[in-house]
């Protein structure tokens, strides 16, 4: 069964055309330009059982994610919640409960849809998280051919420290 939905998952990230970036958060205006939206980017501490959320507003979208993880993880985090979105998604929600914990700044009237990772069908989040995977994979792939650095000295060290034993394998 699941290598029977491999391939349709493989189609499905060329399907989206997205540009060749090297930090899934340079994806915002790509993001934007489909949604009709401003996408914001939005640190806030989280209930333990939630990593991110996504809320659309007429205007904006709002993806929170938790600042106290790894900025790795927070990427993952952002990509997921942009997978909702590139999967539509965001077209079909209903307001989630959670919106009143994120939003505290709007009135939650105006907040059309939210998005908590924690209230999907299993099909519909595998799905997004299968393509998040396949987006962070393809992005941290095309970071690890340029000179860019992640901004974290770490990780570039330990990203890099890889990269050699995975070609020195090869």
């Amino acid at each position: 069964m699941w290598s029977a939905r491999k391939p349709r998952r493989a189609d499905s990230l060329a399907k989206l055309d997205l540009p060749h970036v090297t930090s899934i958060r340079d994806l915002r205006g790509e993001i934007s330009r489909r949604t009709g939206r401003t996408v914001l980017l939005e640190p806030r501490e989280q209930a333990p059982s939630v990593c991110g959320a996504c809320a659309v507003t007429e205007s904006a979208v709002y993806v929170f994610y938790d600042p106290r993880t790894s900025p790795l993880h927070q990427d993952h985090i952002i990509a997921h919640e942009f997978s909702h979105l590139l999967l539509g998604h965001h077209k079909t929600r209903p307001v989630s409960a959670l919106a009143s914990r994120f939003i505290t700044t709007l009135d939650p009237a105006t907040v059309q849809m939210m998005l908590g990772r924690t209230k999907y069908d299993e099909a519909e989040e595998r799905d997004t998280e299968v393509l998040a995977s396949r987006l962070q994979c393809r992005i941290i792939d095309r970071w690890l051919r340029s000179d860019e650095s992640s901004g974290d000295e770490v990780q570039d060290r330990v990203t890099h420290t890889l990269l050699r034993a995975r070609e020195a394998r090869r």
